[in-house]
């Protein structure tokens, strides 16, 4: 039955044509279809009124079926509405809206098929009933395997209303982009990298940073954020947080996309898992009070200031590309990139 919908859903879109339509017998439609036939034999063979009034009831069921789910499909547009943000391997909402614009009719038993190019079909929003000169709003949720631009080329607007013998569906053309960002690790694996690649290195100064030093006695001028309430209470007098001074507050994550001669599908997957890497450790620093960017060949990402959200460099990674090795250009630093990050594209085992 799945592989039977997918097929017409493949069709090309025609430019001028909304008036097209596609229609298929169902399952259903074609049994009832076969003992139509069987009671109109019988009814020529016999000559039996009754069988003829059967018969003839049976054809008015298919026409009526056919004017129907014209109806039903005339005069409605359709609209979806994308997430700000989407990330490859998890399930993103898209939100899809159905609107009827007939003054009188309503439309039934709509299903909306959301075309992706180069994908097959996942879900479908159903809309049972839209009232004349109204909207229904319903949503599916899409799993997106690969970073990058996901086409959305239109939807695909079908109705079995009201017997289910035909499907009949017209192709809306609605383009769209979703840019679509890196996978993130999970947190307990994206902790422990971003320790073992010194991302969270102190300074031995004591100063305004990120991480506790120790503590000492209130001094006059000490801000109320500092007071260490706990050690306070025990203690009978105000205790506060040294911290230590962070080595620099700029972080440059170094991600080499030079593809070597040799590299293979596993040296591609290697590289998904870099850049998925370099993506978190870039959401990790912006929301550890850094300033960070990713520095590849020949290339930069925008630098994300501190607290602000990582889009511009998630954006960069989603559209990165790997380059040959031969003639790739070099890996340039700057004068500001005192604390840097390199990751490594490292096979799985």
């Amino acid at each position: 039955m799945a592989g039977a919908r997918a097929n017409p859903a493949k069709r090309r879109f025609r430019k001028g044509q909304p008036w097209r339509r596609y229609f298929r017998t169902t399952r259903e439609g074609k049994v009832f279809i076969a003992v139509t036939a069987g009671v109109g034999l019988a009814a020529i063979n016999t000559g039996n009124n009754l069988l003829f009034l059967i018969f003839g009831f049976m054809l008015s069921l298919i026409v009526l079926s056919g004017i129907l789910s014209e109806i039903g499909l005339r005069n409605v547009r359709v609209r979806r509405k994308l997430p700000e943000r989407a990330f490859a391997g998890a399930t993103t909402l898209v939100e899809i809206g159905l609107q009827n614009n007939k003054t009188r009719a309503p439309s039934y038993s709509l299903e909306v098929e959301d075309l992706v190019a180069g994908q097959p079909s996942e879900r479908r929003c159903y809309f049972l009933k839209v009232a004349p000169q109204a909207e229904q709003v319903a949503a599916y949720r899409r799993a997106i395997p690969r970073r990058g631009v996901l086409v959305l080329e239109g939807f695909r607007v079908a109705t079995r209303y009201p017997f289910g013998i035909i499907e009949k569906w017209r192709m809306i053309e609605q383009r769209a982009e979703l840019l679509v960002y890196p996978a993130l690790l999970r947190q307990d694996v994206l902790d422990a990298g971003y320790n073992e690649l010194g991302a969270d290195n102190e300074s031995s100064r004591i100063g305004p940073g990120t991480e506790i030093a120790g503590l000492r006695n209130y001094q006059p001028g000490d801000g109320a954020r500092t007071i260490h309430w706990r050690r306070t209470a025990a203690l009978g007098r105000l205790m506060v947080y040294e911290k230590h001074t962070d080595s620099s507050s700029h972080l440059t994550v170094v991600l080499d996309n030079a593809r070597p001669a040799s590299a293979d599908a596993a040296w591609d997957e290697a590289f998904e898992r870099a850049i998925s890497r370099t993506a978190a450790l870039a959401v990790a620093a912006a929301g550890r009070e850094l300033s960070v960017e990713v520095v590849c060949r020949g290339q930069r990402s925008p630098i994300v200031l501190p607290g602000s959200p990582a889009d511009p460099v998630l954006r960069f990674l989603a559209l990165l590309h790997s380059v040959p090795l031969d003639g790739a250009k070099p890996l340039e630093l700057s004068g500001r990139d005192a604390r840097v990050i390199r990751i490594p594209v490292e096979r799985a085992a």
